[in-house]
C-alpha cells in the first residue's frame, strides 16, 4: 500500500488562493501597526515570508496577489506620509518599485519549485505504481491480481471512490476495494493500444467532484503505460497458449506414434505365432513350445504398454500409491532378469550384488516394474552379444541399484528432458517415452530418487535408491520432486 502522506495533494480551489493572498498581507499589517517605528526592512522581510506562504497555498497567482497587496499596505501603513498612497522621496519610490518587483519574482520562483516538485512527487508515484503491477505481473500472478492491485494504487493516488479495469482478453473486470459508489462510472477511459482498444478503466469519483489539472495529465500517462502493459499482457498469454497448443500437439504425436510402434510391433508378432500354429504342419514339440513362448513374451509386453498408459493416468491424478513390504532386491532382479531372457536374445546380463544389501520396504509388483523398464531400455540401446549390467549395493539408509549398458549413451542436456512423460532421447528410433517417467515416479513414491549417468565403460547408467525407512513422502514432495529428479 501508498503511504497515504505520498498521495498528490489535492487541486487549491480558485476562492483559497485569493483568501490567502488577501490574508497573508494582512496579518502582516495587523502585527507591525501596533509599532511605534517599525524599521520598514524588517517589515517588508515578513511581507515577502507572507508571499512565501501565499504561493505555497494558493500557487502563483496567488503569490502574485500577495505582492501586490503586500506592496500597497507597505506604501499605505509604513511609508512617509502615512496612510495615503502618495510617496514622499524619490528613494522610497525606488524602494516601493524594487520591493514590488522582488516580491513578485520570489513568489513567482517559490510556486514554480514548489509545481516542479509536485510534479517530481507525480513522476516517482506513477514509477512506483508501473513497477506495483510489473512486480505482480512478473511474479506469476493472475492479470485479474495485478489489475486490481494497479485499481488499488490509482484510488490511492487520485483519492478516488473506485476503480474497475477490463480487457478485452480477460473475463471479469479487476476490481479494487470498493467504497460506496454510484451505479454509473463518473469517467471511463478507453485504453488503445497499436490504435486497437485493449481495455476500459472506470472511475467512480465520489467526494473528490473531478480531477485536477495535474491529475487529468497523471490519468492519461497511468492509461497510456496501463495500456502498453496490457498488450504485453495480452502478448505474453497469446505467446503462452501457442506454446501450450504445440505441447500438445507434439505430446499427442509422440504418444500416438510410441503407442502404434509399441502395440504394432508385439501384435503382428503374436498374429505370426498364432497363424503358423494354425496353419502350420509338422512342427516339432519344441517348435510349438517357442511359438507359445512368443505369444506368451509379446502379450506380456502389450500388458506393460497397457500398464505404463494407466500408470500415467494415475500418475496425474495422484493415485500412485506404494505398498510397502521387506523384500529383497537380489532376488527380485534375478525373477525380471529370467522373465525377459526372450527380449534379452544374446544379450548377456551380468548380476552384481553386494555383501550386505538388506531387504527392502518396497512395493514389490511396483519395483519389478522399475527394473523392467529399466532392463528393456538397456535391450532396445545394446547390440545383440553385448553386455548389460545390474548392480545393487548398499549405502548409508538404502540401497542402490543400476543398470548400466554399452550403447551410444544418453547426452547431459537430455538426462533430465527425458525422465518427462512422452520424452524419447534423441538416439531412440522408437518407444511412448513413458517408461522412465514412470519408474522415476515409482521410485519417488517410495521416497527414494532416479538419475541418469555415463556409464564407466561408456553408455548409459540409470541408477536409484530406495530407502530403508517405510516413510513415504508427502504428495507434494512426490510431485516436486518427480519434476526435478532431485
Amino acid at each position: 500500500m501508498m503511504d497515504p502522506k505520498s498521495r498528490r495533494r489535492p487541486r487549491t480551489p480558485p476562492w483559497r488562493g485569493v483568501a490567502v493572498a488577501l490574508i497573508s498581507p494582512a496579518l502582516v499589517t495587523a502585527l507591525a501597526i501596533p509599532y511605534a517605528h517599525p524599521s520598514r526592512s524588517v517589515v517588508a522581510v515578513l511581507y515577502v515570508l507572507s508571499i512565501v506562504i501565499a504561493a505555497r497555498i494558493g500557487g502563483s497567482l496567488a503569490g502574485v496577489g500577495a505582492s501586490v497587496v503586500s506592496f500597497l499596505a507597505l506604501n499605505y501603513f509604513f511609508t512617509p506620509p502615512l496612510h495615503t498612497f502618495e510617496v514622499g522621496t524619490v528613494e522610497d519610490v525606488a524602494a516601493l518599485i524594487v520591493f514590488l518587483v522582488v516580491s513578485m519574482i520570489v513568489g513567482f520562483l517559490y510556486s514554480s519549485a514548489d509545481a516542479a516538485r509536485s510534479r517530481s512527487e507525480q513522476r516517482e508515484l506513477e514509477a512506483r505504481l508501473l513497477h506495483r503491477l510489473a512486480t505482480r505481473l512478473l511474479s506469476g500472478d493472475p492479470p485479474e491480481v495485478a489489475l486490481a492491485a494497479f485499481g488499488s494504487g490509482v484510488v490511492e493516488l487520485l483519492g478516488l471512490a473506485h476503480c474497475e479495469i477490463e480487457t478485452v482478453f480477460s473475463g471479469a473486470p479487476a476490481e479494487a476495494p470498493r467504497e460506496s459508489v454510484r451505479s454509473e462510472p463518473s469517467r471511463e477511459v478507453v485504453l488503445l493500444a497499436r490504435g486497437s482498444e485493449i481495455g476500459t478503466m472506470r472511475l467512480w469519483f465520489g467526494s473528490h467532484g473531478r480531477l485536477g489539472d495535474g491529475e487529468e495529465q497523471l490519468l492519461d500517462s497511468l492509461a497510456t503505460q496501463l495500456a502498453l502493459a496490457l498488450e504485453s499482457m495480452r502478448l505474453s498469454l497469446e505467446v503462452r497458449r501457442a506454446e501450450l497448443e504445440v505441447s500438445a500437439t507434439r505430446l499427442k504425436a509422440a504418444l500416438f506414434s510410441g503407442v502404434t510402434h509399441d502395440v504394432k510391433t508385439p501384435l503382428a508378432a503374436i498374429m505370426a505365432a498364432a497363424t503358423s500354429l494354425i496353419d502350420g504342419r509338422g512342427f516339432s514339440e519344441d517348435e510349438q513350445r517357442d511359438h507359445l513362448e512368443t505369444i506368451k513374451q509379446e502379450a506380456e509386453r502389450l500388458h506393460r504398454v497397457v500398464n505404463n498408459l494407466l500408470d500415467v493416468a494415475r500418475l496425474r491424478a495422484g493415485a500412485l500409491v506404494a505398498t510397502k513390504v521387506p523384500s529383497p532386491i537380489d532376488e527380485l532382479m534375478e525373477s525380471v532378469v529370467h522373465r525377459l531372457r526372450l527380449s534379452l536374445g544374446t544379450r548377456e546380463v551380468e548380476i552384481r550384488v553386494g555383501d550386505e544389501v538388506p531387504e527392502i520396504p518396497m512395493d514389490v509388483v511396483q519395483i519389478d516394474q522399475v527394473l523392467t523398464n529399466l532392463i528393456e531400455n538397456a535391450i532396445k540401446f545394446t547390440p545383440d552379444g553385448g553386455p548389460i549390467f545390474l548392480s545393487a549395493v548398499g549405502h548409508p539408509g538404502g540401497v542402490r541399484v543400476t543398470v548400466e549398458d554399452r550403447g551410444p549413451g544418453i547426452a547431459r542436456t537430455d538426462r533430465d528432458r527425458i525422465l518427462e512423460p512422452f520424452e524419447t532421447g534423441r538416439t531412440a528410433k522408437s518407444g511412448t517415452g513413458l517408461g522412465l517417467a514412470i519408474s522415476k515416479a515409482i521410485v519417488v513414491a517410495h521416497g527414494g530418487r532416479l538419475w541418469i549417468a555415463e556409464a564407466p565403460g561408456g553408455g548409459a547408467a540409470i541408477t536409484f535408491e530406495l530407502p530403508c525407512e517405510f516413510d513415504v513422502l508427502p504428495e507434494a514432495v512426490i510431485d516436486d520432486r518427480a519434476g526435478t529428479g532431485r
